[in-house]
Order: C-alpha cells, then sequence, then structure tokens
C-alpha cells in the first residue's frame, strides 16, 4: 500500500479514531488492510503483549471499549 492510498483510507474515519499496528517479531511486511476493531486498553501488558486486546480476551463486559482501526501487514495472520 502506498502513502496515497493509505491516506485515502485514513481520511474516511472520524479524527479521534486510535490507529494501531499489529504488534512483535521481526522485519516488515506491506499493508494489506485496515480492520476495524472494538478494543479495551490492557492494563497488565507484558513487554510482548500489545498495550490493546480485542473484547473477547475479557470477561469484564464493564470494561470501557474503543473503536479503532488496526493495520495488517502480509503475514499478520502467523503471529
Amino acid at each position: 500500500m502506498t502513502a496515497e492510498e493509505l491516506i485515502a483510507q485514513l481520511e474516511k474515519l472520524p479524527p479521534e479514531t486510535p490507529v494501531l499496528v499489529e504488534g512483535y517479531e521481526t522485519g516488515f511486511d506491506d499493508i494489506v488492510e485496515l480492520t476495524p476493531e472494538q478494543i479495551v486498553r490492557y492494563r497488565h501488558a507484558q513487554e510482548w503483549d500489545g498495550e490493546y486486546q480485542t473484547l473477547d480476551r475479557f470477561s469484564n463486559t464493564e470494561t470501557e471499549r474503543l473503536k479503532a482501526v488496526v493495520i495488517h501487514g502480509r503475514r499478520g495472520h502467523r503471529r
């Protein structure tokens, strides 16, 4: 994905939308998609954890939910 293509995708979002990337491991990949996600801040994240997690990882339904968009690389599914 080029900068122009990424900017066009991001311009469709409300300006306050958090933009996240997949974390951990090495190297770089092309961006292949942006997906909307409902997330929560993970207060007890270890070094290898992301700062945010998807809702299905938590049983407390009162946790503050955030709407975000996640940038996915070509091999993100292998993480």
